[in-house]
């Protein structure tokens, strides 16, 4: 897949930015013609939730079994996430996707370069980071099951 860039207000500043990335990006936008279609439309989707500090839309796109190599499961990246909203009430994002691969039409890998700036309490705060999504489709749209970011995407999914 070609890179694509798109400008988003998603994600919180900071190291555990990716985490709210890996929420915004996992929601569905509505019916697309194809899995890879849907996927990339929850990137708008997710853009306007963020900006509205909406944890509800978030929660439902977090899989039921998401677990990932820091030990975090569902209860505790909802808990982040939920503070991460109401600790930066500005973002901007931007989102480079660098690849999407569908293992099947229900279960795909993205791979995406983030690079978040907002205003919080100690003030504006920058970060890059990559972030890495594995991702399952239940029929009404796509859930993460698991993320990484960081030092932790380095070495692939």
């Amino acid at each position: 897949m070609a890179a694509r860039r798109t400008r988003r207000a998603l994600v919180a500043p900071g190291g555990i930015g990716a985490l709210l990335a890996c929420l915004l990006l996992a929601g569905c936008g509505g019916p697309a013609p194809d899995p890879e279609g849907r996927l990339r439309a929850a990137l708008a989707a997710a853009e306007e939730a963020a900006e509205n500090g909406d944890h509800a839309f978030f929660a439902a796109r977090v899989a039921g079994d998401y677990a990932d190599a820091a030990g975090r499961d569902r209860t505790r990246m909802l808990l982040t996430l939920r503070g991460l909203l109401m600790r930066y009430p500005r973002v901007e994002i931007i989102v480079n996707v660098r690849e999407i691969e569908l293992l099947s039409p229900r279960l795909a890998r993205a791979r995406l370069e983030i690079l978040t700036a907002g205003l919080g309490p100690a003030g504006l705060s920058a970060d890059a980071f990559p972030l890495e999504l594995s991702l399952r489709d239940e029929g009404d749209g796509w859930q993460v099951t698991r993320a990484r970011w960081g030092r932790e995407a380095d070495g692939g999914i």
